[in-house]
């Protein structure tokens, strides 16, 4: 799922003509705007003779930035749609007074056979 994902956000998306870097769980670069992501947890979803058969993978997405990013949420949640990924949730909207950004998370899910 790893390769997926990374083939799916890359290292930056453009949206609006701005670039956005995006990360595997941590961002260390200094762009006040990104977006971060990772697999938060795989559960079995089918099994058959004692065997799982498929998972649920979730992965959770943060938003990052110290301006307006309803228009990324609703791009990601797009680009992942597309690409076989359900959007489950959004986090409440939130402020980090340490960083002086806003974030969101978005949570998705997909199934895979095993």
């Amino acid at each position: 799922m790893n390769s997926e994902l990374q083939t799916i956000l890359g290292d930056i998306l453009i949206i609006d003509d701005q670039k956005i870097p995006v990360s595997q769980i941590k961002y260390t670069g200094d762009e006040s705007t990104y977006i971060v992501w990772s697999i938060i947890y795989e559960v079995p979803a089918l099994s058959a003779n004692d065997d799982v058969l498929a998972s649920v993978v979730t992965v959770d997405i943060d938003i990052f930035s110290d301006k307006n990013f309803l228009k990324i949420v609703k791009e990601i949640k797009k680009l992942m749609k597309a690409n076989g990924w359900t959007w489950n949730s959004d986090s409440a909207e939130m402020f980090d007074e340490s960083t002086g950004l806003y974030y969101k998370t978005c949570t998705f899910e997909k199934e895979r056979m095993i």
